[in-house]
């Protein structure tokens, strides 16, 4: 079934102009609808494309509000992930292939075009990972919704959806904020935000802007590391410098029309993290064989190479992303009578990377009798994607709620993965794939045409509610240039039953289906063989039941779930049969996972002023029994003593899966004077060992961090003084694993260590 683009987004735009007369003509008689009544402790999200309390919603969800970013100190992805019990992210130490985890449900493939976790900003989809972590530069929530939302979102929220929401788009009242805050290493920060009602209830406008830079924290021992190579690791590693500037206008001709456009712009430049590499080339195992594995924890220290250099060691010409990416966008709804309402989504996203990173065990010894250094050049490449939503709502005045929505998406992806070498120890920065490289290289074409929608019956004297979303979509993709196309179809239902069983507590229960789409797999390998040519897709069932809490007359928070994912045809990345040295991998199709646990969150204000947080997640995350790893079969790596020399991995834990995670925070704020408080926080944050392969043999240590803030504020200004990672905890942060004919290797990346900084913020 296709939808012709065209014809549907001018079906949505006629929809909106043949009702513009009349209701404009009714336009003083309509209300644009009163808000949600909800405890100061409860946010509002977006979850289901509606706003409503999140204790109302039955799905799991955490939230981070614009007050809770600020006090919890959330600067990126990972810090959300250490509050967020169920989610880990991994960014691979150059932050261009992040991966956020959603209870378990693993990436295997990090380069691959479609991920299990869809990140959205207001609504619009970003389609690439080094997109991902835009920072939390004037955001106005993170939602981290958990489950597969393929009904809602697409096929690529197949554990899960982000979405950054950046601004409430007041029509009528001024505001402005800002911060400027210096840290240790050259840290610096300036945000800044302002709404502007230029014509009150009918136009405002919008601003906001940002600048963070760091200059990493953790010593480089390479002679070089001062040399002042730019793009490049100056000095210490995990420096970065990036800019985010948001600009909007917002129209309402008549009080049932609102209009939305918006410009956002995000420019990233980060140095490669503190990483170095475990090769078997090079001896570095110590599973007592010469299979290449290694067995137990990822030490901290590199085993030093054959320079005898001790710690990082890192080519000075590195860097992990240079990226930029621009965004567009057009939101209109109009409410064409107190019950029914129309909504247009228009968006326009592009981006562009290139990332350089050295990848000699010891760039001080070189290759070639040290006439070369090695390095790899990904991400690179760019895209252009354009999406077109529109969707008609009902909400009957018994409380029945209905929805149906058409959804429409172009894509265009160009993307290398290069390998190749340098003149050794030369100084001239890196700014293109250089002449000669072993590269891989496809652009490959997306449309996807969908139809969803979502219908909620209530019943019981509307305390129990029925719910039904399913999406029916189209998927096409072409690699230009080579003749191969893939098309497919899909349907992804969602059933929910909730029951309120007082106006405070919510019961729910739900089935849920998830999918990701298959595709092509683009190889050098001239002796692809035919079934490893395409992939297809991968699905999860996954079962929850859960309970949100209000208590102790708006006090306290406490919410539970439980779940159970089944998850059948994991899409994960393979060396082709017969392919020699440096060829890049493909994507296949393995047996199968379940994955079941658990996740709490509550928070209590114990006296006025001090507030208690925690959560809690258990992850029990598995192959299926008869799972064949064919990487690791095919890399010959294992013997049957330390893992199954026939690649299979039934009953073994999933990769870079934590079992246990938990978070406690404590904040207190209290009066000083009249008008000044005294305001502190304390948030600590942890995990359980990962295993860094299908193979359970090697594993990332347990963490656990703290974070503090402490300052004092009044009506329209605060100073806090703040730290990271105050105990200075030592950690291995992830570790990458590639095992294939012609070698093993890990690349670890150390965690970020201690940083104290300050901040002066103001507000209107």
């Amino acid at each position: 079934m296709k939808y012709d683009r065209k014809l549907m987004c001018g079906a949505a735009f006629a929809a909106l102009i043949s009702t513009s007369s009349a209701v404009a003509q009714e336009a003083e008689e309509m209300e644009m609808g009163a808000e949600t009544n909800t405890s100061s402790n409860v946010i509002l999200v977006t979850a289901r494309k509606i706003e409503e309390s999140i204790q109302e919603v039955p799905i799991s969800i955490s939230a981070f509000s614009a007050e809770d970013i600020k006090a919890k100190s959330i600067a990126d992805l990972e810090d959300v992930a250490l509050l967020t019990p169920g989610l880990t992210f991994e960014d691979f130490a150059n932050g261009g292939y992040g991966v956020p985890t959603i209870r378990g449900a693993n990436q295997f493939n990090i380069d691959a075009l479609e991920t299990n976790v869809s990140v959205f900003i207001d609504g619009i989809y970003i389609p690439r990972q080094y997109a991902f972590d835009l920072g939390s530069t004037n955001l106005e929530r993170i939602e981290v919704v958990k489950g597969p939302q393929s009904a809602l979102y697409g096929n690529n929220a197949f554990a899960g959806a982000i979405n950054y929401i950046t601004t409430s788009r007041e029509l009528s009242d001024f505001s402005a904020s800002g911060e400027i805050g210096f840290s240790e290493d050259d840290g610096f920060d300036i945000i800044a935000k302002a709404n502007l009602p230029i014509v009150p209830e009918v136009f405002s406008a919008r601003i906001g802007i940002g600048h963070t830079e760091f200059g990493g924290g953790i010593p480089n021992n390479h002679p070089d590391a001062d040399a002042g190579v730019y793009p490049g690791t100056d000095g210490k590693i995990g420096g970065y410098n990036k800019e985010a500037m948001m600009f909007g206008l917002s129209l309402s001709p008549v009080s049932a029309l609102k209009v939305d456009l918006d410009y956002y712009r995000f420019d990233t430049f980060t140095e490669g993290g503190a990483a170095y590499r475990i090769e078997s080339s090079n001896g570095d195992t110590i599973c007592g064989n010469a299979n290449g594995l290694y067995c137990g924890k990822i030490p901290f220290d590199p085993i030093p190479g054959p320079s005898g250099t001790e710690g990082i060691v890192k080519d000075p010409r590195s860097y992990g992303l240079d990226a930029e990416t621009r965004i567009y966008r057009v939101g209109a709804n109009l409410e064409i009578t107190d019950n029914i309402s129309i909504s247009y989504l228009f968006g326009n996203i592009k981006g562009e990377v290139f990332s350089a990173g050295g990848i000699d065990k010891d760039p001080l010894v070189g290759a070639f009798g040290g006439a070369a250094n090695f390095f790899t050049f990904g991400p690179v490449g760019n895209y252009e994607y354009e999406t077109h939503e529109a969707r008609l709502e009902f909400e009957a005045d018994n409380g029945i709620y209905a929805t149906i929505g058409a959804f429409d998406l172009s894509g265009d992806d160009f993307n290398i993965f290069a390998f190749g070498v340098m003149p050794f120890r030369d100084l001239t920065p890196i700014t293109a794939v250089p002449a000669g490289a072993f590269q891989t290289t496809a652009q490959t074409l997306t449309e996807s045409q969908a139809i969803f929608g979502r219908i909620a019956i209530p019943l019981i004297e509307e305390r129990l509610t029925v719910s039904a979303e399913g999406r029916y979509a189209d998927e096409d993709k072409e690699v230009v240039g080579t003749g191969f196309t893939y098309s497919d179809s899909y349907f992804t239902p969602r059933i929910s039953v909730d029951f309120q069983a007082t106006p405070d507590n919510l019961f729910y229960a739900s089935v849920a289906k998830g999918t990701k789409i298959g595709g092509i797999n683009v190889s050098t390998f001239a002796g692809l063989i035919d079934e490893e040519r395409f992939f297809g897709p991968d699905e999860n069932w996954t079962y929850e039941i859960g309970s949100k809490n209000v208590f102790d007359g708006g006090r306290g928070i406490l919410n539970v779930a439980l779940f159970y994912i089944d998850w059948a045809n994991l899409q994960v990345p393979q060396t082709p049969t017969g392919a020699p040295v440096n060829t890049a991998t493909i994507t296949t199709n393995i047996g199968g996972a379940s994955s079941k646990g658990a996740e709490l969150e509550g928070q209590y204000e114990l006296i006025d002023g001090f507030v208690l947080n925690a959560g809690l997640a258990y992850i029990d995350a598995t192959y299926d029994e008869g799972t064949i790893s064919g990487r690791l079969l095919r890399a010959g790596v294992c013997d049957d003593v330390i893992c199954n020399a026939d690649g299979d991995i039934g009953g073994n834990t999933l990769q870079r899966s934590a079992k246990w995670q938990w978070n406690f925070g404590a904040a207190y704020d209290a009066p000083i004077t009249a008008s000044l408080d005294l305001f502190g926080r304390v948030d600590v944050a942890g995990q359980s060992k990962m295993w860094t392969d299908e193979s359970n043999t090697g594993y990332i240590q347990p963490r656990t961090l703290v974070n503090a803030r402490l300052g004092v504020k009044s009506e329209h200004w605060s100073l806090a003084f703040w730290a990271k990672n105050l105990l200075n905890e030592k950690y291995v942060a992830n570790a990458f694993f590639t095992a294939a004919p012609f070698g093993t290797s890990y690349v670890p990346a150390r965690g970020n260590p201690r940083r104290i900084g300050a901040t002066l913020g103001f507000n209107f």
